[in-house]
């Protein structure tokens, strides 16, 4: 980008985030603020001080883009984070699911601006951003899963079992039991849906799963168990 350009976007006086994105696809996130003479950006890890922008220390000449960092967009990804947070407190509680544990416990290992890029991937193009990149060459191979990001990801996330009511302590006694003994567990019922949780357990892996199939038609709603009363959303079919 030019100078010029970057103080077209980079209007106001007091230090705001924006999002650039590099040459080579990547993207980090600074803060910078017009400062009358100059264009300034903080300086790294520091709230109050910052320095004039330069190509020669800044290459500022290798940005593609900018854009601010919006209210809307930070939201999302303190979303995300808890959601991925709050993933990892059910499966080390639960033991289910480690590959995919693994997986979540690797993303929140990332830097900030890493962890904003791949949420930013998902909310602008899940499918040529996020999960091509999955595959054995792209930038997101580390994923297991990639469902249950998409997942963090959007407008709603976490399912409760839908137990019928007069069963519903029981069976949720019966699940968090089996989860504690690593029993393996399977139940059918009906609640306006085909419902069915599924729970295998053996040497190397601990599973869970919970369905919502429309009645008599072997399609539906198809989750992750990730404790005994929460599920992840993973495909219609």
């Amino acid at each position: 980008m030019k100078l010029q350009e970057i103080r077209d976007i980079v209007t106001e006086p007091h230090a705001k985030k924006f999002r650039v994105e590099l040459e080579d696809g990547t993207t980090k996130v600074v803060r910078l603020w017009n400062a009358g003479s100059c264009i300034a950006i903080m300086n790294k890890g520091k709230k109050i001080h910052g320095h004039e922008l330069t190509s020669w220390y800044d290459h500022y000449d290798t940005w593609k883009s900018l854009c601010e960092v919006t209210k809307k967009q930070t939201d999302l990804f303190r979303l995300f984070n808890k959601r991925a947070n709050d993933a990892v407190r059910m499966l080390n509680e639960s033991g289910l699911w480690g590959d995919i544990k693994n997986s979540i416990e690797y993303y929140l290992s990332l830097s900030e601006d890493k962890q904003r890029e791949l949420v930013n991937d998902i909310h602008e193009d899940s499918y040529e951003k996020f999960y091509k990149q999955t595959w054995s060459d792209g930038k997101y191979s580390w994923v297991h899963g990639y469902q249950v990001f998409e997942s963090f990801a959007a407008k709603r996330c976490w399912k409760s079992i839908a137990w019928n009511k007069w069963s519903r302590a029981t069976r949720s006694e019966e699940v968090a039991n089996a989860i504690k003994n690593k029993t393996n567990y399977h139940k059918r019922w009906n609640n306006g849906y085909d419902n069915s949780l599924t729970l295998t357990f053996d040497k190397d892996d601990a599973m869970g799963w919970y369905s919502e199939e429309y009645v008599g038609c072997g399609n539906g709603h198809y989750y992750l168990l990730f404790d005994a009363t929460h599920a992840i959303f993973y495909e219609d079919d």
